[in-house]
């Protein structure tokens, strides 16, 4: 919701944003593509040489024609994926600044989803990128949650995502245990 009225109200003044996602699903719901889509560094762990010169047309007039681009469900990018983004932004834009001067705005959950990884090892969410760290992003939190009505039950998910009172969650849980009833045949 907050991300469709900031992308209504950037349009609306003219800005071109280009809306994207870490996924396929999370791009669909509003309306744009994967980060690794529009980027044009697809798959790829680095970016190959030339990279800026082998890119299409297409992709290379959006890229520099953006205002403002969105990446929702950020904490599911990798840190070094940032950095590919990054990166190909400054070849195409030819701008040595963060994201070649685009406003990036990125929305997402870090104690949700981390990158997905093989093995799980190393992983680096992107906010531990050298990016993140260049182009310094003010950090909003937003602090209603408005998805459940339940105050018991949003203190219990408030009190999970913090890993904190454990043993008082497992206690609330138990206590609401239904034990199913076999069916007789």
């Amino acid at each position: 919701f907050v991300l469709n009225q900031f992308i209504r109200l950037a349009k609306s003044e003219g800005k071109h944003v280009s809306v994207t996602a870490t996924t396929g699903l999370a791009a669909t719901h509003l309306g744009g593509t994967t980060i690794h889509s529009w980027a044009g560094i697809g798959i790829s762990d680095n970016l190959p040489s030339g990279f800026a010169e082998h890119l299409g047309k297409g992709r290379k007039e959006i890229i520099e024609k953006t205002d403002v681009l969105i990446i929702d469900e950020i904490s599911m990018l990798h840190d070094y994926r940032l950095d590919m983004v990054d990166e190909a932004c400054r070849l195409v834009r030819r701008k040595d600044e963060p994201f070649g001067g685009i406003q990036v705005i990125m929305s997402g959950d870090f104690f949700q989803l981390p990158p997905v990884s093989n093995n799980n090892e190393g992983v680096q969410f992107a906010f531990e990128s050298p990016v993140w760290e260049w182009a310094k992003p003010v950090v909003c939190y937003l602090s209603e949650q408005h998805r459940q009505d339940d105050v018991n039950f949003l203190s219990i998910l408030s009190a999970i995502r913090s890993r904190s009172k454990i043993d008082e969650i497992f206690r609330e849980l138990s206590v609401r245990k239904i034990e199913v009833k076999e069916e007789e045949t």
